[in-house]
């Protein structure tokens, strides 16, 4: 019976284990997916606002703060592919001069293993058992040379 009890104790500990290495490996796909996609919608969005009569006349880029704020929106909306949980997007700055944009995204992800330890553990607080992965960018374009 010892060896039964043993046998089973060890394949729980298993199973745990896989579950906490499929959560992991989850939340790095997650994760990196977020990196990759605001670096994505951050380097399109500058290149989308860019206006070009300013930067042939004057010798120097300015941005369309309007056109920026659209392009940051309609890009991670297009770009994201990573479909589970809740995608928020924050642009924390945007100016004209010098052309800056500063952008945040952030997910919720839903792990098996968060579930499992929510649904074990003693306090029974209002934690959503959600790992929430975060990445920012931040674009300046500066001249090289401070005289034309």
């Amino acid at each position: 019976m010892s060896k039964l009890v043993f046998s089973g104790f060890l394949l729980l500990i298993f199973i745990g284990f896989v579950v906490y290495t499929a959560s992991f490996e989850f939340i790095k796909v997650g994760d990196n997916e977020n990196e990759v996609t605001i670096q994505n919608t951050a380097r399109n969005a500058m290149t989308q606002s860019i206006n070009w009569g300013s930067a042939r006349v004057n010798e120097e880029i300015t941005i369309n703060e309007e056109i920026a704020k659209e392009a940051v929106l309609r890009e991670y909306a297009n770009s994201i592919s990573f479909n589970s949980g809740d995608h928020y997007i924050n642009i924390y700055q945007l100016s004209n001069k010098p052309p800056l944009l500063a952008v945040e995204s952030y997910s919720e992800i839903a792990t098996p293993f968060n579930q499992f330890v929510k649904n074990f553990s003693d306090n029974k607080n209002n934690d959503s058992g959600e790992t929430v992965t975060r990445s920012r960018e931040v674009i300046i374009y500066e001249a090289k040379k401070t005289e034309k």
